[in-house]
């Protein structure tokens, strides 16, 4: 009986070990907001630590050729058609691997069971092989991500100081919860100081607390900077190709928090230290 208690606790340990990848779905609380530039930025932060990127668009007004992938096959094309994986995925100048979920006009509407469980499923199986999945996302008319494995994981809400996309966010936040029950966001406030963000966040922070029970956590300040344009033009990432700007250490920033919390242990470090 010992031996097979510390062989079930041997395998036990084995399988909590395995590294979680970090799945990160980003909303933009306003439209106006370069959705693309600010995912590709901070995929391009985060690799910088040495971790692998996954980047995957299946946003409603995110554009998909600011991804250039606007004319690549889809992932749910490789769960449901039988089309390969590698053409699926796109690897760009910034050392990063970008993939679109589905067509954009599928995206408006929850997939049939039957797709909605294959892609979920290859999503998950594609996830294990990166650090971090940053996706580029909308709601859908159910008021919900694409996929059952994005609801289930960290959500980020990108706003600026404008009251109307404060409100906007507020609303995104109110639509999820009512679909899926409480749960916590990320924040991240551009064209803004890092005091004028913090401001948002206290504010923001304290309503969502008061009339919803939710905890939002800050991830930072993206500052209005030009080097974020003529990176942009460049065809490179701001930490790239301007270092030591402004809105290069934010990225830079939010990159560390997104990794901290990535490193902070395994969810299942208590656990493994009890099994040893």
């Amino acid at each position: 009986m010992a031996s097979f208690k510390n062989d079930q606790a041997a395998g036990l340990r084995r399988l909590m070990a395995a590294p979680k990848p970090r799945i990160v779905s980003i909303i933009a609380a306003d439209h106006t907001q370069d959705q693309a530039r600010t995912i590709i930025n901070l995929g391009a932060s985060i690799r910088s630590h040495g971790n692998d990127i996954l980047i995957v668009h299946a946003s409603l007004t995110s554009r998909e050729s600011s991804y250039d992938i606007a004319k690549m096959p889809t992932l749910l094309d490789v769960s449901s058609n039988g089309i390969s994986l590698e053409s699926a995925l796109k690897n760009t100048s910034h050392d990063l691997t970008i993939a679109r979920l589905v067509q954009k006009n599928q995206l408006a509407a929850p997939l049939d069971e039957n797709k909605a469980a294959g892609l979920n499923h290859l999503l998950e199986e594609i996830s294990s092989q990166y650090d971090v999945v940053l996706v580029d996302t909308t709601l859908n008319s159910s008021d919900l991500l694409p996929l059952k494995t994005l609801n289930e994981n960290d959500i980020l809400i990108q706003l600026t100081r404008a009251p109307e996309s404060i409100t906007s966010a507020y609303s995104l936040m109110k639509q999820i919860c009512a679909q899926l029950g409480r749960r916590s966001f990320g924040i991240i406030v551009s064209d803004s100081t890092e005091k004028q963000a913090l401001n948002v966040f206290k504010n923001i922070s304290q309503v969502a607390q008061r009339f919803m029970q939710v905890e939002l956590e800050y991830f930072g300040a993206i500052p209005t900077d030009e080097h974020l344009n003529r990176a942009a033009k460049l065809g490179r990432s701001v930490v790239d190709a301007f270092p030591l700007t402004p809105a290069s250490q934010a990225f830079k920033q939010i990159a560390l928090r997104l990794h901290s919390k990535a490193s902070l242990g395994n969810p299942n470090q208590e656990l493994l230290s009890i099994l040893n």
